[in-house]
């Protein structure tokens, strides 16, 4: 798979990670259309079926699920560096950095979100070059492994497209290191 079809990949889950209001119900369609150009069978048939799961769930059920699970959800929140400093200083440190990288890059990032947020993350990795994304993803790969874990354990859907996302990190070389290994 080609790096822009890594990101198609990308842009599809930063969208289905995002909040699921009316609008977003509304892109579906659209999110399964472009997910049939990635030549990655086991991606595709994944996002597929989360598609279809939410389209057979109620509205306001799915959007409760969100909350429960990504707002409430302490170990399943999407703000990445929130996994390894909390609130610390630390965090804010690695906050400022997120957003020198996205610049360096080109990225114009919003003061909307916070730049350590995973769907932010990975809209930045839909249009940037590898050379920023693939170091960047080495170094929150633990944490959006762990996530994933949380998920799966939780029995949340949601782990279907981290399980696509790792799927993808995989295609550019981004996974999970050996103990002592430097990324």
């Amino acid at each position: 798979m080609d790096y822009a079809h890594v990101q198609t990949v990308f842009e599809i889950v930063s969208y289905l990670l995002s909040y699921p209001d009316r609008q977003w119900r509304k892109q579906l369609d659209d999110c399964a259309t472009f997910s049939k150009e990635i030549p990655h069978r086991p991606i595709v048939q994944n996002i597929q079926k989360f598609i279809d799961y939410v389209k057979q769930t109620d509205e306001m059920t799915w959007i409760e699920t969100y909350v429960y699970t990504f707002d409430f959800g302490k170990k399943t929140n999407l703000y990445i560096t929130y996994m390894s400093t909390g609130e610390q200083r630390e965090r804010g440190i690695e906050l400022l950095q997120l957003k020198q990288l996205y610049k360096s890059a080109g990225f114009d990032v919003t003061e909307q979100e916070l730049p350590d947020y995973l769907p932010l993350m990975l809209e930045f990795a839909s249009q940037a070059e590898r050379t920023y994304v693939q170091p960047l993803m080495q170094k929150y790969f633990n944490h959006i492994s762990h996530i994933r874990e949380q998920l799966i354990a939780a029995e949340s859907y949601y782990a279907i497209l981290f399980d696509v996302l790792l799927m993808a990190l995989e295609e550019i070389g981004v996974r999970k290191l050996a103990e002592g290994s430097v990324s």
